[in-house]
């Protein structure tokens, strides 16, 4: 019976909009094959307009409410963060650069990190005196590197995490679920584009052309 009350609870509570914060979560242990950080001066382009949704509720339990989230701040200021650990000058710039106007700013090359999709399921498991919601958060995102010569650097990688919080009285337990998930997978999603960026040979070989720095 406590099961069924449970049930019917998460299934009927008044809909409610559930804002989850999204956490700035930088990756400053990034494995490296070098000792020493990407030499010269590079212009950063984030853009982070897929980390925007809301929370997809799997299931009848809860699905009443709305979940919505939005990333994009804190993804960039993650970016922002992780890349500055790896490379010797970061400057974020808000719009992609030319080849001409890389040069006229004096940049060795422009960094661009794209959010491909972001998604972030749920699913509510009833228990006997109580309900939990589980998070699942799964991102997609790519990284390049373009100076005048061409690119230097093109990948795809991606970010998952999953969490569980108790479900709370009228489902509001999702945030914390989302919050945890959604920012554990922004963390590994950094410590894999800290990783292409850090390991990229070409990239060492166009700074090293350009007299800055060793391959």
């Amino acid at each position: 019976m406590r099961f069924l009350v449970i049930t019917f609870t998460l299934l009927f509570t008044s809909a409610c909009a559930y804002n989850t914060p999204v956490d700035v979560s930088p990756a400053y242990n990034v494995y490296s094959n070098y000792e020493d950080k990407l030499p010269g001066r590079y212009a950063l382009y984030v853009d982070a307009t897929e980390t925007k949704g809301e929370g997809d509720v799997k299931g009848l339990g809860c699905a009443a409410h709305s979940y919505p989230y939005d990333g994009e701040a804190a993804f960039a200021a993650s970016v922002t963060a992780t890349f500055r650990n790896i490379v010797e000058e970061v400057e974020v710039v808000s719009v992609p650069m030319d080849a001409s106007a890389l040069m006229a700013g004096g940049y060795q090359a422009q960094l661009t990190v794209e959010v491909v999709s972001m998604e972030v399921d749920l699913r509510v498991n009833p228990g006997f005196f109580s309900a939990t919601i589980e998070a699942d958060t799964e991102i997609a995102a790519t990284v390049r590197a373009v100076n005048k010569a061409g690119n230097l650097l093109g990948s795809t990688i991606e970010g998952t995490a999953d969490a569980e919080a108790d479900a709370g009285g009228f489902c509001e337990g999702a945030t914390t679920a989302m919050q945890e998930s959604i920012g554990e997978a922004i963390e590994e999603t950094m410590q894999r584009l800290g990783e292409r960026l850090a390991n990229a040979r070409r990239l060492r070989e166009a700074a090293v052309e350009a007299g800055l720095g060793q391959s």
